[in-house]
C-alpha cells in the first residue's frame, strides 16, 4: 500500500515540485471556525484576528509546505457569553436528524463533493466513537470525523482551498437554519510538510 510520504512526493514530482523532498516532514493540523455562519471554512481573512478561530494566516500553503489529509472533522462551537469557543457535539443542539454535506475544494478541483458527516455519528464509515469519563460514569459521544481511505488528499504549497458546507435534516430533505450564538469549525489532520532551511541555497 502506498504510504503518506509516496503520495507527496509523487504529487511534487506530478507538479514539478523538486525541491519538496528536502523539506522536513511532520504531523499536523489546521483548523478554522465559520463564525459568520457563511457556509464556507478556510477561506475567509476577516477571521483570522479572532484568537482560536483558527491556526493559519490564509487558505494556502507557503512554498515548500503542504499538508497530507488523512482525517477531517466538524466541531461545534457556541460563542454565547460565558461559553465562548466551547467545543461541543453538535447533534446536542442540531438534533440526530441533521447532516453536514460539504465539498472539498483545492485550486479549481472539487476533490470532496456531497460528502456527509452525520450529527448521529452514524455511519461508521463516516464517523467514529469516543469514550469520555463523565462523573465517574463512562460514555460514548461521537466525533464527526472522516477518515481517508488510502493515502489521503494532498494541498500542495501555493494553491488556495476551502470547505463549502451546508446543513440538511435526513428525513425532511429540508436545508437546516444555523442557530444562534453557534458556529461550526473544521480541522484538516494528516502529514505535514514544513519548511526547512538547512539546505544548499
Amino acid at each position: 500500500m502506498i504510504s503518506a510520504q509516496d503520495k507527496i512526493l509523487y504529487v511534487a514530482n506530478k507538479l514539478g515540485l523538486s525541491t519538496l523532498k528536502d523539506m522536513q516532514a511532520s504531523t499536523g493540523a489546521v483548523y478554522d471556525v465559520d463564525i459568520e455562519q457563511s457556509g464556507v471554512l478556510f477561506s475567509n481573512a476577516a477571521r483570522h484576528a479572532q484568537p482560536g478561530a483558527t491556526n493559519i494566516n490564509e487558505n494556502q500553503f507557503q512554498v515548500n509546505e503542504a499538508l497530507l489529509i488523512e482525517s477531517l472533522a466538524f466541531y461545534d462551537i457556541t460563542t454565547s457569553e460565558g461559553q465562548a469557543f466551547d467545543v461541543v457535539n453538535f447533534q446536542n443542539f442540531y438534533g440526530s436528524d441533521t447532516v453536514i454535506v460539504f465539498d472539498l475544494v483545492i485550486g479549481n478541483k472539487r476533490v470532496l463533493k456531497d460528502t456527509p458527516i452525520f450529527a448521529a455519528g452514524m455511519p461508521y464509515t463516516f464517523a467514529t466513537t469516543a469514550l469520555f469519563d463523565d462523573g465517574g460514569i463512562t460514555i460514548f459521544k461521537p466525533r464527526h470525523q472522516l477518515f481517508m481511505e488510502g493515502a489521503g488528499i494532498l494541498i500542495p504549497p501555493q494553491v488556495q482551498f476551502y470547505i463549502s458546507y451546508k446543513l440538511y435534516n435526513v428525513v425532511t430533505g429540508a436545508t437546516e437554519p444555523y442557530l444562534e450564538d453557534h458556529a461550526f469549525g473544521c480541522y484538516l489532520f494528516g502529514t505535514r510538510v514544513l519548511l526547512n532551511f538547512n539546505t544548499t541555497i
